[in-house]
């Protein structure tokens, strides 16, 4: 699979600013500042004059750069050092513009509802204020000129609240989204464990069932053995040989078996399949369509032990999920099911074409029948190597499951 493209610049220099919002709307503030100054207003005013306004911008750009840190002190010192600046030059300046124009941006972004509407109608009034009744604002005593001039104002103020307003939607949306992509996350996490547990429960339960067969041959063999002793010693030999053989086989499924939880509960007692039940398996995926061939290398001799009867409900399962998995995200296609058999291990291929019907290959990783093979083959101590092969698009599945002979 390829990996995936690493992100664009334009991405991780919005993710960094994200970040760091202080450091960047102090970068705003200087821009401001070097605006504000290239358009000085007094160039022909006295030192003081001169002083009070670098002194009136300073602070204005200051409070900018807290903006989003402090947002109602910011705008109510903002408010304070704008109104000085409006009485004091009596006209509106580039300082005085910028100042309310971030502020009314600002107050629908940052602020909770009640104030967002309170610092609006505040800056609404005391623009009217300014335009209507400050003589040398607008150069001139005309009513009409200044209602028009007032309606400008509004229109420009009402813009940038709809800016603000449609930035906190757009951030608030994508704050929902990523709530809602980590519960998401958590809840399939949370899926992902209650697969294992359950997962580890239907285990237990199947292994409580081979060790209760276990005991019941040990049992049995036990009773046969102590009458035949008299009889026929040889009888009582074997006996005693196989209780002895079943005996170390159930002491290494017990040994797996703690640390695996169990639901007491109600429940079908039926026999464990095993590795003797994979042809009739096979034969039940053929009539539903699937063409699946069943493969042995090196089929045990009469000699060689028994694999455990977990060993072989083990490869029983893991066969089955594979068989489902290729008829669900496959269909009907030919599948391989290859057995490997050695002193001390099975080796389990499935393997099968991609086809027409199936989703997206990655999409099986998370799949809870991978989890509960993975579950099975850790128990024994195994190997499970789960992928699909772009070059040959076939889907494998590769098992080794090993035990200890006695």
């Amino acid at each position: 699979m390829s990996a995936p493209s690493p992100r664009s610049f334009a991405a991780r220099a919005k993710s960094w600013s994200l970040a760091h919002v202080f450091f960047m709307d102090v970068l705003w503030a200087l821009l401001w500042f070097v605006l504000m100054v290239a358009t000085w207003p007094l160039a022909s005013a006295s030192p003081t004059d001169s002083a009070a306004y670098l002194a009136l911008t300073v602070g204005c750009c200051a409070t900018l750069s807290a903006r989003r840190v402090r947002p109602l002190t910011a705008l109510a010192v903002l408010a304070a050092l704008l109104a000085v600046q409006v009485l004091w030059m009596e006209h509106f300046t580039t300082l005085s513009v910028i100042c309310v124009l971030v502020a009314t941006y600002t107050s629908q972004t940052e602020l909770s509802a009640w104030w967002r509407r309170v610092v609006l109608v505040l800056l609404l009034l005391g623009t009217a204020v300014a335009v209507l009744f400050i003589p040398d604002l607008i150069y001139t005593e005309d009513l009409g000129v200044r209602i028009t001039s007032l309606l400008s104002a509004w229109t420009t103020l009402l813009l940038f609240a709809l800016l603000g307003t449609v930035r906190r939607h757009n951030r608030e949306e994508v704050d929902r989204l990523r709530e809602h992509a980590r519960l998401l996350r958590a809840k399939r996490e949370q899926e992902l464990r209650l697969a294992a547990l359950g997962e580890r429960t239907r285990i237990a339960r199947e292994m409580h069932d081979v060790l209760a067969h276990s005991l019941n041959v040990i049992v049995a063999q036990a009773d046969g053995g102590r009458y035949a002793a008299r009889s026929s010693p040889e009888a009582a030999v074997t006996a005693l040989e196989t209780i002895g053989r079943v005996g170390r086989e159930s002491a290494g499924e017990l040994h797996r078996l703690l640390g695996v939880l169990r639901e007491d509960r109600e429940r079908e007692v039926s026999p464990m399949p095993g590795l003797g039940e994979l042809p009739v398996l096979v034969e039940e995926y053929r009539r539903t369509g699937l063409r699946v061939r069943l493969a042995q290398n090196d089929p045990p001799s009469r000699e060689e032990a028994s694999p455990p009867a977990s060993v072989g409900l083990t490869v029983y399962r893991l066969v089955q999920q594979s068989l489902a998995n290729a008829l669900e995200h496959a269909g009907q296609v030919a599948v391989t099911v290859h057995l490997t058999r050695s002193p001390g291990l099975i080796v389990v291929t499935v393997t099968n074409p991609i086809g027409p019907e199936s989703h997206e290959p990655g999409e099986r990783d998370g799949g809870h029948g991978l989890i509960g093979m993975r579950e099975r083959i850790a128990l024994h101590g195994g190997d499970l190597e789960v992928g699909w092969n772009e070059g040959t698009d076939v889907w494998r599945v590769r098992a080794s499951v090993p035990w200890e002979e006695t």
